[in-house]
């Protein structure tokens, strides 16, 4: 009985603007898949991107499918209903293509348990019904772990290789599996297809070749955005509930030039393009009116060349500003003061690591100097409570680097009280610190896990080193699940067990007994420079020279100069680097 999912899905539109519902004649149907809760998936831009692209096409539509919440599982299990789209309620099965948006490689098996909940079998080999498409930040790093699970994926950013793709399925729509993939592969710019592809591994274990069949290409480029600033992403559909709430998203910049070793965002989407304020100030100036919340998202919103006149225009407008992350030696007055002016009640810095020696090895280009010229900034303006992004397991991490993080966050909040002793409060500084996971696409993508009970020893050093300390908080995320993001960030093709037993809803250490999965030979396991990376046929045009020279610099703790796309020819993206340079 799927009434009570109609009734609720109503009450989602209606606290919503901007959502499309489409006269379905004639057109291509597309359900577009988020691996995680409305909350979640209604504050990511790439979703966002997707269904406007679709839905401004007269011969598409597009209606979005989420993973049920708590409420609507518990709906789903009394009435035994397929998985319902948002919009028309319609069951995802009967679309004509499935497209699916990852950002996380822990909600790969979320996709696996939607597909089930929609009556399609999660193994593409078995599959009957609407091809299934992946695509997102996951895809663009390393697919293979969901190889077995979809039938293919676009590698590459929405605005260049999404029409493309549509244009291909109309054109060969009705051709069998096979031969439609074979045609996409051919036509659409950064289409996968894994079945034309296959893999070989040796008596190790380790991949030994990756063969296309047929005339697959051997490498699968993955284009990039060019187009103007303004055209970058930007919300299209608001509502009350989710974690953003009302607040228009614009992005204002892709990809970041800081080239932090550790960070797969600042090289996959390389080059950086970032606008300057002017791009983005009819936007946000529209989106301001009537008191209107604003979000200014890029990896570096502080880098963003006239930043300080685009939140001022924010203000004048009456509206309030908020940021998705800022560089504590980017941060002027003017932007931290329209934080404050915004009632923003917590901003986040990321210094990553405790010590100036780490943040040299990490090419953080980053000092304590610029930390505390940006705290006083933010307390100055008035800004009551700061959180602070720290890492443990970097490689070269000593104890020293793990306790100065609590040294570097006791002077932040030393900082806090000698400013505070005149207001008669002390705002909260809350001290984040996650597990470093290496990822591909980066100079740290040969580099091992630490060991699950090694982070926490180290974050029990780092909570030691916090307690007693009034006002400061320590959150961490749970070590078991920061190695699983590891596994599925560097596995491969062969871990389709893996996902399909966290999809049936058995905890990690579970899944990898029954699955008969290692997990530190995935995540525990430094890689040889010669080894074969199930990554390695994607091209994002990084020279693995130039990742790997990386990270030699980073255990000498030399620091390499930002991205400058006009002049520097390093890493391969912006052409090769001459025999002089």
């Amino acid at each position: 009985m799927s009434w009570p999912i109609e009734k609720q899905h109503r009450l989602i539109l209606a606290a919503e603007r901007g959502a499309r519902i489409k006269d379905p004649g004639g057109r291509l149907r597309v359900a577009l898949l988020y691996p995680n809760t409305y909350q979640v998936g209604m504050a990511n831009l790439g979703l966002q991107t997707v269904y406007r692209l679709i839905n401004d096409r007269h011969d598409a539509l597009c209606e979005r499918a989420f993973l049920p919440d708590r409420q609507l599982a518990g709906l789903y299990a009394k009435g035994g209903a397929p998985l319902l789209s948002l919009e028309t309620s319609r069951p995802v099965a009967q679309f004509d293509l499935i497209l699916a948006t990852i950002s996380f490689e822990n909600d790969a098996p979320n996709l696996a348990a939607m597909l089930r909940l929609a009556g399609l079998d999660p193994l593409a080999a078995r599959r009957d019904g609407p091809l299934v498409v992946a695509g997102g930040v996951m895809a663009m790093l390393n697919p293979e772990p969901l190889a077995a699970i979809v039938d293919a994926f676009a590698l590459g950013e929405a605005e260049v290789i999404l029409h493309p793709l549509l244009d291909g399925f109309i054109e060969h729509a009705g051709r069998p599996k096979p031969e439609l993939l074979a045609h996409l592969a051919r036509q659409a710019p950064g289409f996968y297809a894994p079945s034309l592809y296959a893999a070989h591994y040796g008596p190790d274990g380790l991949l030994s070749a990756f063969e296309p069949l047929a005339d697959a290409p051997a490498r699968v480029a993955a284009p990039k955005y060019a187009g103007p600033p303004s055209g970058l992403a930007h919300s299209v559909t608001m509502a009350q509930g989710p974690e953003f709430g009302d607040m228009t998203l614009i992005e204002v910049g892709r990809g970041c030039a800081h080239g932090c070793r550790f960070c797969a965002a600042g090289h996959v989407y390389r080059p950086p393009r970032l606008g300057c304020g002017a791009d983005f100030q009819a936007l946000a100036g529209a989106a301001a009116e009537g008191g209107g919340r604003v979000g200014l998202v890029s990896a570096a919103v502080s880098d963003l060349p006239g930043v300080d006149e685009l939140a001022g225009a924010v203000l004048t407008a009456g509206g309030r500003l908020s940021v998705s992350s800022v560089r504590a030696d980017r941060l002027g007055d003017d932007l931290a003061q329209a934080l404050a002016a915004s009632r923003h009640q917590t901003v986040a810095l990321a210094p990553e690591a405790g010590s100036q020696r780490l943040r040299r090895v990490i090419n953080k280009h980053l000092d304590e100097a610029d930390m505390f010229a940006a705290v006083e900034r933010l307390i100055q303006a008035g800004v009551p409570n700061l959180r602070l992004y720290f890492m443990v397991g970097l490689p070269g991490e000593t104890d020293d680097d793990v306790l100065a993080i609590a040294k570097l966050t006791a002077q932040v909040r030393q900082q806090f009280v000698s400013h505070s002793r005149g207001r008669g409060h002390l705002g909260q500084i809350t001290a984040s610190v996650s597990a470093f996971v290496p990822k591909p696409w980066t100079p740290f993508q040969w580099e091992p896990m630490a060991p699950v009970a090694e982070i926490k020893r180290r974050l029990k050093l780092v909570a030691g080193g916090l307690s007693g300390l009034a006002n400061v908080k320590l959150a961490h995320e749970t070590p078991k699940y920061a190695r699983l993001q590891a596994v599925l960030a560097r596995g491969d093709r062969r871990l389709d067990g893996l996902i399909l037993a966290l999809a049936a809803g058995q905890n990690p250490e579970a899944a990898y007994k029954s699955a008969g999965v290692d997990p530190d030979f995935y995540a525990g396991r430094a890689r040889r420079r010669q080894e074969l990376l199930p990554w390695s046929f994607i091209d994002h045009g990084i020279q693995a020279d130039y990742l790997w020279s990386e990270r030699q610099r980073a255990f000498e703790e030399k620091q390499s100069p930002p991205c400058q796309p006009s002049t520097c020819r390093r890493c391969g993206v912006c052409g090769r680097e001459s025999a002089d340079e």
